[in-house]
């Protein structure tokens, strides 16, 4: 981790050299910012994963069921369909 330099070097540093500090902290900063808000994004995103997983887990059956409700519905429906056209 970057730490701040001694009180005494900043004090005795030349105006240009504070500068390109300040520059170097900054873009250090930036970079920091960047790679903690990508960590948060990929954070969110396995909460995201784990939330649907837990989900399934709690509602496999019922899901399941239904699965079998809506295949069963859609064969009555083709058939339905299939003798209005023939």
């Amino acid at each position: 981790m970057g730490q701040l330099p001694p009180l005494t070097y900043l004090v005795e540093c030349s105006e240009s050299a504070l500068q390109d500090l300040e520059l170097k902290s900054l873009s250090l900063a930036a970079q920091c910012s960047k790679r903690a808000k990508a960590e948060m994004e990929q954070a969110i995103a396995h909460r995201e994963t784990a939330g649907v997983c837990r989900f399934l887990l709690e509602h496999r059956s019922e899901l399941i069921d239904l699965a079998k409700l809506v295949a069963d519905n859609k064969q009555r429906l083709l058939m339905f369909a299939e003798r209005k056209s023939a």
